[in-house]
């Protein structure tokens, strides 16, 4: 972060923000705030240089700022490709559309796409690294981040890598339960972790502005256990899934203005079936 030019990477990171829709916080999208959002692209950089990588869910638009920092000279390494995968078309359209006005359309595309569903066979096994930022977990015991996590790892080539950015605050015992349930299942999936920085990033979060997380790296060992298939998550894998007695039951947030000028704010669901 040192050799930044930060007024420079701070302008980029703007450009990205006035791009994202407005949250939907039955959902929990919960946007980063600014400063953190270039910490944890600064840091992907890093890791993820030189890679094709898949992001399950980026309301935050980590994965644009990601690419239009490189593009703009700001970092000098980053991913080679960007594929987001998200329920939400407006982010989708968002992506699509600042891709289109920055000449990004080569670096990064943007998919609609449910973790309930099974990932489709295209991507199986074709991404040398995923990154999410799930819903935390906090009434379902860290399900909710099982699930992105699933669907990353089934994206992974052999030896890939993952970034999972999980709730972290200590005065906050589920979040040190979910970390904990998440490592064991990074761990016996055959992951290492590499890398885990603790309270990293915050949020605008009115009901709780000084909740944390951290960014958690882990490096699936070469084995050979590239995973060849997807299925439908479980029924009882849906309850609680955003908040206690808040289940997903939304496969899509159909976007009715196609993002337009302005990221669109006018929108319908469609439940699954």
């Amino acid at each position: 972060m040192t050799n930044l030019d930060l007024h420079q990477a701070f302008n980029a990171v703007s450009d990205v923000v006035v791009n994202r829709p407005p949250p939907l916080r039955d959902f929990d999208q919960i946007y980063m705030k600014i400063s953190d959002m270039l910490l944890q692209a600064e840091l992907l950089s890093r890791w993820m240089d030189d890679k094709s990588v898949v992001f399950i869910g980026d309301g935050d638009a980590i994965g644009l700022t990601l690419v239009h920092l490189k593009s703009k000279g700001v970092f000098k390494r980053g991913p080679n490709h960007v594929h987001i995968l998200d329920f939400d078309q407006r982010i989708v359209n968002s992506i699509e559309t600042f891709a289109k006005n920055y000449q990004l359309r080569e670096s990064i595309t943007a998919e609609l796409y449910n973790v309930a569903d099974p990932l489709p066979q295209r991507h199986i096994g074709k991404f040398d690294a995923f990154c999410t930022n799930p819903p935390f977990g906090a009434s379902n015991g860290g399900r909710s981040v099982e699930a992105f996590i699933r669907r990353g790892d089934e994206a992974l080539t052999e030896g890939g890598t993952a970034c999972v950015v999980l709730a972290d605050d200590p005065g906050l015992a589920w979040t040190r339960e979910v970390i904990m349930q998440t490592q064991k299942y990074l761990l016996s999936n055959g992951f290492v972790i590499a890398e885990q920085i603790p309270r990293f990033h915050r949020y605008h979060l009115d009901d709780d502005p000084n909740l944390t997380s951290c960014s958690l790296i882990a490096v699936r060992h070469g084995d050979g256990s590239v995973k060849s298939t997807s299925e439908a998550l479980p029924k009882e894998h849906l309850e609680n899934f955003y908040g206690r007695f808040s289940p997903l039951r939304v496969r899509y947030v159909i976007d009715l203005t196609a993002a337009g000028k302005l990221p669109s704010s006018d929108y319908r669901l469609e439940e699954l079936s």
